[in-house]
């Protein structure tokens, strides 16, 4: 009798590897906790849809009992969400794109400066832009970039050697006559502060001029009417594009 218990106590004790069940749940929990932290940073339509599909690989790497899982399934998941703060996302489209952007900007630039310099961030279908109020980067009626306006572009240009995407730099004008013989329409006035944007990057920052493309489209293309002087200001705008997609562009 006593030989039976203790050859009983004994097989007990036999699994030494029951703790790897726990851990492997807790590296589950973990990365979902991760998951929902980050689609919940900014709710949109797209993120709810990506914290959904997380979700559910999540849910299928459970249902596998976590142990037996391949490293690949974790190495793919990991790849499905957007590139950290640091690195240009190699995957997605146009909206992350703009997630990137974004959190770059918000982290290299105090909130004063980029309500300055930046009149907005917003994707379409060709990649994402990041639209400068003219303002704080031209004297009016000049193409000559401010100095102090310079910092700010250089916060920029750190987002664009992130990758080597192609670029397309807009220039945009409101439809007030041009005062001058400098630049005899507004054509002329956009084209001159594009151009100035590109030989900046390129010339102070290195960037390879092939990535580079630069238009004007004067006042034809305003974002609001020009009836009053705020709207004006909205439409002097430098719109500098970051292709994602070269199939959509239209250069």
């Amino acid at each position: 009798m006593l030989k039976t218990r203790k050859n009983r106590k004994h097989d007990e004790h036999e699994n030494h590897e029951r703790w790897l069940v726990s851990y492997a749940d807790f590296i589950t929990l973990l990365f979902a906790f991760f998951v929902v932290m980050y689609a919940t940073s900014s709710q949109n339509e797209g993120k709810e849809k990506e914290f959904e599909d997380s979700i559910k690989l999540n849910f299928h790497m459970v249902g596998r009992g976590g142990t037996d899982s391949d490293p690949n399934d974790i190495q793919n998941a990991l790849a499905e969400l957007v590139m950290p703060l640091g690195s240009f996302p190699k995957k997605g489209g146009p909206r992350e794109a703009q997630d990137y952007v974004e959190r770059s900007l918000d982290k290299s630039m105090s909130s004063a400066d980029k309500k300055a310099a930046v009149q907005d961030i917003y994707h379409d279908a060709v990649g994402v832009r990041v639209a400068l109020t003219a303002s704080t980067f031209f004297q009016p009626g000049s193409a000559k970039l401010k100095v102090e306006a310079l910092p700010s572009l250089d916060k920029v240009a750190d987002i664009l050697k992130s990758n080597d995407k192609r670029v397309i730099i807009e220039g945009h004008t409101d439809d007030s006559p041009i005062e001058g013989a400098l630049y005899p329409s507004n054509w002329e006035l956009a084209g001159g502060r594009s151009t100035a944007v590109v030989r900046y990057l390129v010339k102070v920052h290195k960037l390879n001029p092939k990535r580079f493309v630069s238009i004007s489209y004067g006042d034809q293309k305003p974002i609001v009417p020009n009836d009053t002087d705020e709207h004006k200001a909205m439409n002097r705008r430098i719109e500098i594009l970051i292709v994602t997609d070269d199939s959509k562009a239209e250069i």
